[in-house]
């Protein structure tokens, strides 16, 4: 176990780094970060664009410290480690633990773990599952004993709460299973007692899609513009130029190489699993690309698989050069991320808002402090707006009393979970503060006795960015048909 007690100590102490740069850089909630708190602050079974795993984790870090920006992303600092751990024992299992030692390496450096591991996402969960969910069907390739089936259908059934496109990994089984020609599985009994368990784990979300007429579906559709006519070459040249910004400017074209180079790749043993469960989520959400949109991370669990196969490959043709190369790439990416604003300054670089990285998670924390000066002055008022990135950092750095902010929606619209848990309904006679993006809508007076403008949210970022709010005292809610 030496190799692993090496790994283990890499990776508590890169873990205990980028804990210190959370604990001291001072960045504010991403706009998604602050909705996923305040879903977590209200626990349930599904959420306007995403399963429920994510608020599930705040809950449980915001329990333990409280709900300051770092506990709110500690699962972060969490998952990725436990993630990097199964993924040695996974490639331990396939090769041998010198491999496994350079896959966790490669995996723990990689540029989109190193940026994900400063914010809570998603994907932090979602590269946990699936690796937990590969690591399960390797050993009943081998041993098909009941305990591995049911992690199996427990990792998969908790992937799927996580994020839909892990369902990706029945498909990804399923080529390898066929290519391979091990065509009991598909009639195993124990095999479908796993799709069972993961089955009845993800049945609540269903079930909450189902009472909430698939809202999440609906979202899901909606950002991914599969409805635009045409092929996007350009939408498809964008997240594949990504790619290098999520797998790394060395290990991404070596990854590429692998798969074109196919008579070299079959002299690695497992070449066909581990390509069954990369290639083909890469290629589907290149796909959705082409006829829609995609952002670079929605092929982030094909990188599982890819950091093994790229290890395996480094090892066999003896590549340590191209191996401390691809990892120093990727270390300096992942630090010149992380002390951004300290190096612009040493370089002499003035901040902008064409430079800043970080320019969309600023200033949020002095709006909310601002609101609640303004708020003190309205007590009986409530909170309102229209965009979802105010209502979310609002109810975060606001927190008005019982979170109670109300989106305005007369139209009764589902544009985001706003829409979904709050309602103008019932609320006649009701005194709001109405957060602008701009100057008050014309038809809005009409459902209220007066209105008028009392006060401004500013938070200068830099000279040629700011946030601008205009707040509005809407008084005596006439109701949603005004007369």
């Amino acid at each position: 176990m030496r190799y692993f007690f090496v790994l283990l100590c890499i990776v508590l102490g890169l873990t205990a780094y980028r804990a210190g740069v959370v604990l001291t850089n001072g960045l504010p909630l991403y706009v998604d970060e602050a909705q996923y708190w305040f879903w977590a602050q209200n626990l349930a079974w599904g959420y306007y664009s995403k399963p429920p795993m994510i608020a599930a984790v705040i809950a449980a870090t915001t329990a333990v410290c409280g709900d300051a920006e770092p506990c709110v992303r500690a699962g972060s600092l969490i998952f990725y480690p436990l993630s990097t751990f199964i993924l040695f024992f996974l490639t331990r299992r396939l090769f041998d633990e010198k491999t496994a030692f350079i896959a966790g390496l490669i995996f723990i450096t990689l540029p989109a773990v190193g940026l994900s591991s400063l914010l809570i996402s998603t994907d932090v969960l979602l590269f946990f599952f699936w690796t937990l969910a590969l690591f399960a069907f390797v050993r009943v390739l081998n041993s098909a004993a009941w305990l591995d089936w049911i992690l199996l259908g427990v990792a998969l059934g908790l992937g799927l709460l996580t994020k839909y496109t892990m369902g990706i990994f029945f498909l990804s089984a399923a080529v390898y299973l066929l290519l391979s020609g091990r065509w009991q599985v598909f009639i195993s009994l124990r095999a479908w007692v796993a799709v069972l368990i993961a089955a009845v784990i993800f049945s609540p979300n269903g079930w909450w899609n189902w009472q909430h007429d698939f809202p999440t579906v609906q979202h899901t559709a909606e950002i991914s513009h599969l409805e635009q006519a045409g092929l996007h070459w350009r939408s498809l040249a964008e997240f594949f130029g990504g790619q290098f910004g999520v797998f790394g400017l060395v290990f991404f074209p070596v990854l590429l190489s692998l798969f074109l180079r196919f008579q070299r790749l079959q002299q690695l043993p497992q070449a066909g699993l581990l390509l069954s469960f990369s290639l083909p989520f890469l290629l589907i959400i290149s796909l959705q690309a082409l006829l829609g949109t995609a952002n670079a991370n929605w092929a982030a669990p094909s990188y599982v698989a890819a950091t093994v196969l790229v290890a395996a490959g480094l090892v066999r043709w003896q590549q340590q050069r191209l191996l401390i190369l691809g990892l120093m790439v990727n270390i300096a990416l992942f630090m010149g991320l992380y002390h951004y604003q300290s190096l612009a300054h040493g370089l002499g670089v003035e901040l902008t808002a064409k430079n800043d990285l970080y320019k969309r998670m600023r200033g949020w924390d002095e709006i909310g402090q601002q609101y609640l000066a303004l708020q003190a002055n309205y007590p009986q008022a409530l909170p309102l707006a229209e965009e979802r990135s105010v209502m979310s950092e609002l109810t975060y750095y606001a927190r008005p009393a019982g979170l109670n902010i109300v989106s305005w929606n007369p139209e009764h619209q589902l544009r985001h979970h706003y829409d979904l848990v709050t309602s103008l309904t019932g609320r006649v006679g009701q005194e709001f503060l109405f957060v602008s993006t701009g100057r008050l809508p014309a038809e809005m007076a009409d459902y209220f006795e007066a209105t008028e403008q009392v006060g401004e949210l500013r938070a200068a970022i830099y000279a040629d960015y700011q946030l601008v709010y205009p707040v509005y005292r809407l008084q005596n809610f006439k109701g949603l048909n005004p007369q």
